[in-house]
């Protein structure tokens, strides 16, 4: 297996600062593009892509999404090999909430930094499986190659989706890092929906605020299509921070 990333993390129009972060196996980008091609094949440890959100309007967003990623880094390095996919469900809910706490404690301590909360969105690969992370509304989509189908594989953990709420709360966020009392992930096996050629995207919401499904669907397959993407939606506005990642999973190659 071999994957090509590309990811790019850009404060947008609007904003003065980027509270987005990406990760991609160590590796952090903020206010920054970059490529990546891992060979997998021998490669024998898990490895894991990101991206966390600062949520806007809280106080040290760029702390808090720094804090998420920092600390998922270190765990998937710190994940023991062969485990069955319940003990890994069971090892990420574990360090989430352990994240989550650390962040709620911090803000205890330090005043400045009460309120800071991030999402996260990731793919984990781990032996020969493709695993999704996900809390808040950053979110991960699949796009088949031979089908040119966009399809979102994560849900918003928002009023809206969660509870059905359509009022003028609904896009208000139920679950993040440090936003509120509990916290849970969505944890999902997707190694069987990936074909050879294959994309996944995973983006902060101020790629997919600016751009609906179908604009990100036409642009996704070109090539250089990670920075399209995020000058597309600087065009349509750039009111958040724009933070996407394309992977190209390459099962032959």
């Amino acid at each position: 297996m071999k994957l090509i990333i590309e990811a790019i993390s850009d404060k947008g129009v609007v904003r003065t600062a980027n509270e987005d972060l990406i990760l991609v196996g160590n590796d952090t980008l903020r206010d920054a593009a970059k490529r990546y091609e891992f060979d997998f094949s021998t490669y024998d440890h898990p490895f894991i892509i990101g991206v966390a959100d600062g949520l806007g309007g809280h106080k040290s967003g760029e702390v808090a999404s720094e804090y998420v990623i920092e600390n998922m880094a270190k765990a998937v390095n710190q994940l023991p090999l062969s485990l069955p996919r319940n003990l890994v469900k069971s090892y990420f809910t574990a360090t989430s909430k352990t994240i989550h706490d650390c962040i709620l404690d911090e803000g205890i301590v330090d005043e400045s930094k009460k309120g800071m909360a991030s999402t996260f969105s990731g793919v984990l690969l781990y032996g020969t499986k493709v695993f999704l992370i996900h809390v808040g509304d950053t979110r991960i989509y699949h796009f088949n190659s031979n089908k040119k189908e966009l399809v979102r594989l994560s849900r918003d953990h928002s009023l809206l989706e969660l509870d059905g709420n359509d009022g003028a709360l609904g896009s208000a966020i139920a679950n993040a890092f440090g936003a509120h009392k509990d916290i849970f992930i969505d944890f999902n096996e997707i190694t069987n929906k990936l074909q050879d050629g294959d994309l996944l995207l995973v983006c902060s919401d101020g790629l997919t605020k600016e751009l609906s499904d179908e604009e990100i669907a036409k642009w996704i397959g070109k090539s250089n299509s990670y920075l399209k993407l995020a000058e597309e939606a600087k065009k349509k506005g750039g009111n958040d921070n724009i933070s996407l990642v394309v992977i190209r999973y390459m099962k032959y190659w």
